[in-house]
């Protein structure tokens, strides 16, 4: 009545187990064999249990998998472009660390920020003036006009990962920051939307 528990007891024997059985049932004839999941010790003798190794040549394996997973949202392409894309680095300061995602310019959610160096109405307008110039070209951008230090915007700036920063310190120019390398240009007004699609595009 057990025979079908035993028979996989039998199978789930590793090659070095069932050949120390196999020695057993050949030199005494039977053997004492127990059965984990029955809790129970069974006497087989060799004419009921046959082991031999055997050479099988398969020309098919046929596998049928137990988990399909096909589905793959964007969700993990986003996590994996912020995982390849986060690093830290030291402050200016270099009392501390300041997060940075440098996401390849085509794929940034913001192409720039534009802000003034000082609050101040002339470099407020012309700031305004380059926001139309980056709108009218159909480029992404963020304007600062907060007080904080500009340190700090540049900071607020990598960690959003926009790859480049636009700062009025003049009427007439203003300097354009590559947020990897740090590099900096100076650029005139008019010419701001034209040199950021060329560089981001």
């Amino acid at each position: 009545k057990n025979q079908k528990m035993i028979v996989e007891a039998l199978e789930a024997m590793s090659e070095g187990e069932a050949m120390d059985l196999k020695a057993k049932l050949e030199s005494e004839g039977k053997t004492s064999f127990k059965v984990c999941t029955l809790g129970q010790t069974f006497t087989l003798t060799k004419d009921m249990v046959s082991i031999s190794k055997v050479i099988k040549k398969e020309h098919q394996r046929v596998f049928t998998p137990s988990v399909i997973e096909p589905s793959f949202g964007i969700g993990r392409v986003i996590y994996c472009l912020f995982e390849h894309c986060f690093y830290t680095r030291p402050s200016k300061a270099g009392d501390e660390q300041c997060n940075v995602f440098s996401f390849p310019s085509l794929v940034a959610p913001k192409k720039c920020t534009v802000f003034p160096l000082v609050q101040n109405e002339k470099y407020e307008a012309t700031a305004q003036l380059i926001s139309k110039s980056l709108t009218a070209a159909g480029i992404s951008h963020k304007i600062d006009m907060t007080g904080a230090s500009i340190g700090k915007r540049y900071a607020r700036t990598d960690e959003l990962g926009v790859p480049f920063a636009i700062t009025v310190d003049f009427d007439t120019s203003a300097t354009i920051r590559e947020r990897d390398s740090k590099d900096q240009i100076r650029v005139p007004v008019e010419e701001v939307a034209s040199v950021v699609k060329e560089v981001t595009e």
